[in-house]
């Protein structure tokens, strides 16, 4: 689709409002009560740009029986399968904390604290994710103290 037709489509479609894509795009880039956005701020110009244009593609390509069976969970499922899809790639590959950030937006990052019974309130100072020969995902997070004693956790990530 070209931009001139992409502009018209965007101008004539009825099926998903600006208020759906500005919500969505408020809920993820600006921090809530119980999430962080997970999109460094260099990032979300372009990623703003990208996700509304891949998704409204999908939207367009979808027929009426389809848009007949869709549920507004359907597109809210969508649209954040694209915009994280879209942000892996805006990442340099070589910005491996970023990218854990983007798919595992909801765990600790570099830097946040963590309170442990046996080591107390701790700094997480580095992340690894590890896939191990049981196809198993784990993240070892290495943290530091109040008392300056460096600790680990690992942990099974969701597939």
């Amino acid at each position: 689709m070209t931009d001139k037709e992409f502009k018209e489509y965007i101008s004539t479609q009825t099926v998903i409002d600006d208020a759906f894509i500005n919500q969505s795009f408020l809920f993820w880039f600006e921090d809530q009560e119980h999430i962080r956005s997970p999109f460094c701020e260099n990032i979300k110009p372009e990623l703003k740009e990208k996700t509304h244009r891949v998704f409204m593609e999908w939207v367009y390509e979808l027929n009426q029986d389809e848009l007949k069976e869709m549920k507004d969970e359907d597109y809210v499922e969508m649209f954040e399968n694209i915009l994280f899809n879209q942000a892996s790639q805006l990442i340099d590959a070589k910005d491996v904390d970023s990218l854990i950030t983007i798919n595992y937006p909801f765990l600790p990052r570099l830097g946040d604290s963590v309170d442990d019974e046996k080591y107390g309130s701790s700094r997480v100072l580095r992340r690894e994710i590890q896939k191990k020969d049981d196809d198993k995902v784990y993240m070892t997070l290495s943290m530091e103290n109040q008392h300056r004693e460096h600790w680990e956790s690992k942990f099974e990530l969701p597939a």
